[in-house]
């Protein structure tokens, strides 16, 4: 979700130079998207733009739009969609499949090319926690992306869940064929708390979190969310982004997506790329405690990326 109920866009920054946000929509599968697009008001011409993919839960668009307004304050041009079936999005509600998720992110760079303030020729992507995997398989799937920025993502569906849910794995994995069995026999599948997909331990951030994403989303998300991430592999796919840059940002004490996720994608991506490591500040810090920092961090990327004459404007 990318705007409140409301309708109100919330970019929270505090002074430097003034941007711009406005409700988009977009063609996805024939799905009708939504977005918020965040640009710099003052600009020499047409901007590079990255389209910005957000989380799991869907929820945690909240954070992207700060950060976005951040990369808008340095030049470029940031378009968050909420996928199909999240937000103000159409779709099979909350269903995440993350080939439909890249999909919907080639589609949102389609729809910028015809943006008259960006520089289609200087597309970008970018996402955090299941988005920033999202954003990596992005990259490798469609070429027009010349610059993959990668906040907290995972490496692999599989192993991530396995070391979530630790003893508890044997049991989601018969819940998961039960379910499999119900949608070949009815067409619908069980709906559960995030939770139950995704347990986490106690701490009052997440807790927080998990109480607004209730808020949000009370009636649940589909429990084969986790049978489509099971295959989902972006390690795999690294590889594929070179001669492409990649840029991924973890905290060392993330203990949602363990660091070495983006380790992990590091070692099999080609050049240019980058792995910053803080030593603190947890899954949310790059767009919460730590996002002025890693807005430096992706600016001085992007600038070297991204930007036709490789340098800021």
């Amino acid at each position: 979700m990318i705007v409140s109920a409301d309708g109100g866009i919330q970019l929270n920054l505090s002074g430097g130079p003034e941007v711009d946000a406005e409700i988009v929509y977009f063609q996805s599968d024939g799905l009708r998207l939504r977005g918020v697009l965040v640009t710099p008001r003052e600009r020499a011409g047409a901007v590079p733009a990255l389209v910005a993919s957000h989380g799991w839960s869907g929820a945690v668009n909240f954070r992207v739009l700060p950060f976005a307004g951040r990369l808008a304050q340095r030049g470029y041009a940031v378009l968050a969609v909420d996928h199909r079936g999240f937000g103000g999005s159409e779709g099979v509600r909350l269903r995440c499949d993350p080939d439909e998720q890249v999909r919907d992110v080639s589609n949102a760079a389609t729809y910028l090319t015809g943006r008259p303030e960006v520089d289609g020729s200087a597309l970008g992507v970018m996402g955090a926690s299941f988005g920033g995997a999202i954003a990596v398989a992005a990259a490798a799937a469609d070429e027009r992306l010349k610059a993959c920025l990668s906040l907290v993502p995972l490496a692999d569906g599989r192993r991530w869940l396995e070391e979530l849910h630790g003893a508890g794995w044997p049991a989601l994995l018969a819940r998961l064929e039960r379910d499999d069995a119900e949608r070949a026999r009815t067409g619908s599948g069980e709906r559960v708390p995030l939770s139950v997909l995704m347990p986490l331990p106690p701490s009052p951030a997440l807790d927080a979190e998990a109480a607004f994403i209730r808020s949000v989303y009370p009636a649940g998300y589909p429990l084969e969310n986790g049978r489509l991430a099971l295959d989902f592999s972006p390690e795999n796919l690294a590889a594929a982004i070179a001669p492409r840059a990649l840029c991924l940002v973890t905290p060392v004490d993330d203990t949602v997506i363990p660091a070495d996720h983006s380790r992990a994608v590091y070692a099999r991506a080609g050049e240019p790329k980058e792995l910053h490591l803080p030593p603190e500040g947890g899954h949310g810090g790059p767009m919460g405690s730590l996002v002025d920092t890693t807005a430096e961090i992706a600016g001085a990327f992007l600038d070297k990326h991204l930007r036709p004459s490789g340098g800021a404007s």
